[in-house]
């Protein structure tokens, strides 16, 4: 229980952080400290967080930390989109470099925990953060456009005729998906997989995804972001049908395998579909409120209703809930999608009318 309201907490923390330092960042944009302020701020909690004992205190430590390094991920993705203005499906590219190290610090992090203890997590932890605010030293956004005042950014983005419908679509998607992700690892050891396999099937999925996002640009020249984000959509919807259905322990983990895609092409497919989409002034601001819909509110609401789902249902009536909500979530993606599409064939229109004019 404690361990879930510390996550509970986390994702709450990033919710409000990321949009909050995204803000920051688009209306600091010539400054070079708003990176380093948040991963700086991030490892500074993370050694409190080793130093403190209590209940209170490890609350108060895990808060800072989660609501610091919520800036991280959004300015990190909106300086990399800067660099590949001509064609963003190249962001996938840079992107990549996120999965790669996921999997060799979850290696390295392992083995060393083994030989020092838990509290070698936090080191390695510590030790990234302050790397990543010492080379965000180097990194100032080149877009220097005007910045919106205040809140105006993150109000801005919520009321996007673009931007309003896909972050409700990416609830749906992504809610599903953390509600079955809480309690993939519990489905396995109830169905009788060894623990070996459970560590397996987290770097399978992390493995399938470094080949998609390398091939992203291709991919999203040959058939189009849109397309993919909507087949990342179906493939989540598969993944949960399917772990409701099994009960195959390995069958199970090659499911990890249709998760691993779905999250590469949704993740950078999401980025580059709301960098193309975000208000003038607000790039930043608005890859922090994606990361807060994904990664905060999704985590509290998809784990939270599972959970209380699970005892009444089990876990495979759960997981096709999770479904039938990631199904709603297609419906709700394709219709934001399409309403785009609309848009831009009437702004074109207009253009040529114009034009023609002219």
């Amino acid at each position: 229980d404690a361990v879930g309201l510390l996550g509970a907490l986390s994702a709450a923390a990033g919710l409000v952080g990321a949009p909050l330092w995204g803000a920051a960042a688009d209306r600091f944009a010539n400054s070079r400290m708003v990176l380093p302020a948040a991963a700086g701020g991030a490892a500074l909690a993370a050694g409190l967080l080793a130093l403190v004992h209590g209940p209170l205190l490890i609350v108060l430590a895990v808060g800072l930390m989660s609501l610091a390094m919520g800036g991280v991920s959004p300015i990190l993705d909106a300086r990399a989109l800067e660099t590949v203005t001509d064609d963003r499906n190249r962001y996938g590219r840079f992107r990549v470099w996120g999965s790669a190290s996921f999997v060799v610090a979850a290696v390295f992090t392992g083995w060393l925990i083994d030989r020092a203890g838990i509290h070698a997590l936090l080191f390695v932890l510590i030790t990234g953060l302050a790397a990543t605010a010492i080379v965000g030293l180097g990194l100032r956004s080149t877009n220097l456009v005007p910045s919106l005042p205040r809140f105006e950014g993150i109000k801005s983005v919520i009321r996007s005729p673009e931007l309003a419908p896909f972050l409700v679509a990416a609830l749906f998607i992504w809610s599903a998906d953390s509600a079955i992700n809480g309690f993939f690892s519990i489905r396995l050891g109830e169905i009788g997989a060894p623990a070996s396999l459970v560590g397996i099937s987290w770097a399978l999925g992390a493995v399938v995804e470094i080949p998609l996002m390398v091939a992203f640009p291709a991919l999203g020249a040959r058939f189009g972001a849109e397309r993919l984000l909507l087949a990342a959509a179906v493939l989540f919807v598969v993944r949960a049908i399917a772990v409701a259905v099994l009960r195959d322990p390995l069958l199970v983990t090659l499911t990890m395998a249709l998760h691993g895609g779905a999250f590469a092409l949704s993740l950078v497919g999401g980025v580059t579909y709301v960098s193309r989409h975000a208000p003038q002034g607000a790039a930043a601001t608005a890859q922090g409120v994606l990361s807060g819909t994904t990664f905060g509110l999704a985590a509290i609401l998809g784990p939270g209703l599972g959970g209380l789902l699970a005892p009444s249902l089990g876990l495979p009536g759960m997981f096709g809930v999770a479904a039938l909500a990631g199904i709603a979530g297609v419906g709700a993606l394709s219709v934001a999608l399409r309403s785009r599409s609309a848009g831009f064939q009437r702004e074109s229109s207009a253009r040529s009318v114009n034009d023609g004019a002219k």
